[in-house]
Formats: structure tokens, C-alpha cells, sequence
């Protein structure tokens, strides 16, 4: 069974997500990398960082990310769609270049790998229904009685961080954030816990279906891209490109294009 499965974006498609910006940068970074292909491995699971169409072909802002940097190395992009789980073993053998896939730095550094700057301050909050805003929405306080029914992914972030907080109500663990979300659409659950970028997403999903995202971060994460710890001069290349986007607003577009609800909210890139 092959394990991975590579998907090349299209001339045309490159050309509208990176711009012209990039473009004027390309004699830098060509100068520190060589023209070749830039294998970027991303995931199907992590919206709207990441995700599959309906034709299967990569989306959101990670494979933004991959067309810019690409284009301002003088590089061909060609993303490899993997599973999570094979990521890290893949950039380790050198089957991908680098990982854009909603990683967090703590998960890089943790499985000895390096990462970049960070793009993203991000972390976990809630998801409710509109009528308990107030109540699940604004804190952590209600999360803690017996009455409140608080839904999860399985050996997440926010599975952990639930361990710490001592809940009294009924833990519900799905393997999936989808599940998680119908959990809670059908009311089987009263908040589901997952990440900011992911909550966001799905709020604005269903948003027909009353779901609204928590304001509160519940835990803070930074995210960033992965590379192998010997490949400096692709970390080097990866980090001006996102110094260049930061000065020139292109970062900022590029979240607010990509991400529900990012406007007007304290949500932002890491300093």
C-alpha cells in the first residue's frame, strides 16, 4: 500500500496565491537554496490550516504558505498529502522537505526537529451552541461542574489539557473533530474543546446551525513550519520569507483570507 501520495499544484494556481510580492524576493532566496523541487508535507485533518477538497486536492492556508515559499525560492512546490501520523518519519527519511501542516513548535522541539519562526499564535477554546455563549464561552468556570458535558479528540491537546482541569460532568472523547462537532449539533455533548484555527472553522460551518466559538484561549500554542535540525538553509529561507510577508502585509492577508472569524479578533501572528 503506498504510504503517501503527491499532489503538484498547477502553474496557474501558484501564480494567484503567491502574487507578485514574492516574486521580487526570489534573487534572495535563490541565492540561498538551488532551483528544485520543494516537497512540502501537509495533512487532510487540520481545517483551515489544511484539509482536502472534495476532489482531494490540497487546501487552506498551509498550502498558501507552501505556493509562496516556493515561488520566493526559485523552487517547484509539490505537496505530499500524508496522514499525521507518518509525517515526522517522512521528513526523517527525506521523503519531504519540510512539514506545513498546523504543527505546533512544542511538537517540533519535543520530537527533536527544528522549526521555524513562528507564523501563528494560536491554541485551544471552546465550541458552543449560541444560547450557552455566556455560560461555556467567556471562561473556564462552567467547564468544571458536574452538569457540563465537555467533548474532546481522543490523545489531543485539549484532551491533555482537560486532565489538568479536573472536570466533573461527563468526558466525551471522539476520535475525530468532526464527530465532535454532530456530538455537540445534536446536543449530546454541551462544549467541544479543540483548536482555535479548527473551532473557528467549523463555527463558521454551522454557524446556520448556531455554533459560535469561545473568545477565551485555554491554552496557548505557537505554530510554526518543521524541518530537519541539519537543514539550516532551508530554516533560513523559510524564516525571511515570513519576515518578507510579515513587512509587506501579506501574512496578514493571507490569515484573513483563510480563517473564519480572524478579523477584528486579538488573534494574530506570534511577534
Amino acid at each position: 500500500m503506498a504510504r503517501f501520495r503527491r499532489l503538484l499544484l498547477p502553474l496557474a494556481a501558484l501564480l494567484v496565491l503567491t502574487g507578485c510580492s514574492a516574486g521580487k524576493s526570489s534573487g534572495l532566496f535563490s541565492a540561498i537554496m538551488p532551483a528544485n523541487t520543494l516537497r512540502v508535507g501537509v495533512v487532510n485533518d487540520a481545517p483551515p490550516l489544511a484539509y482536502a477538497r472534495d476532489d482531494n486536492t490540497p487546501a487552506g492556508l498551509e498550502p498558501l504558505f507552501a505556493a509562496g515559499l516556493a515561488n520566493a525560492m526559485n523552487r517547484r512546490p509539490e505537496l505530499v498529502m500524508l496522514p499525521r501520523a507518518e509525517l515526522f518519519s517522512a521528513l526523517r527519511d527525506k521523503k519531504i522537505d519540510i512539514i506545513m501542516a498546523g504543527v505546533t513548535v512544542a511538537e517540533a522541539q519535543r520530537r527533536k526537529f527544528g522549526a521555524t519562526v513562528p507564523y501563528l499564535a494560536s491554541g485551544q477554546t471552546t465550541l458552543v451552541r449560541l444560547g450557552d455563549y455566556d455560560r461555556l464561552g467567556n471562561g473556564i468556570r462552567h467547564l468544571t461542574v458536574p452538569t457540563t458535558r465537555v467533548g474532546v479528540v481522543a490523545g489531543g491537546v485539549a484532551d491533555a489539557w482537560l486532565k489538568g482541569l479536573r472536570p466533573k460532568g461527563a468526558i466525551s472523547r471522539f476520535a475525530t473533530a468532526p464527530e465532535g462537532v454532530q456530538a455537540l449539533m445534536q446536543e449530546r455533548i454541551d462544549v467541544f474543546i479543540c483548536s482555535q484555527t479548527a473551532n473557528y472553522y467549523y463555527a463558521s460551518l454551522y454557524i446556520d446551525k448556531g455554533l459560535t466559538p469561545g473568545n477565551i484561549l485555554l491554552a496557548r500554542e505557537e505554530l510554526a513550519w518543521v524541518v530537519r535540525t541539519d537543514d539550516t538553509g532551508l530554516r533560513e529561507a523559510a524564516n525571511a520569507y515570513l519576515a518578507a510577508i510579515r513587512q509587506n502585509g501579506d501574512l496578514q492577508r493571507m490569515l484573513a483570507q483563510t480563517i473564519p472569524f480572524y478579523q477584528g479578533t486579538a488573534y494574530s501572528p506570534a511577534p
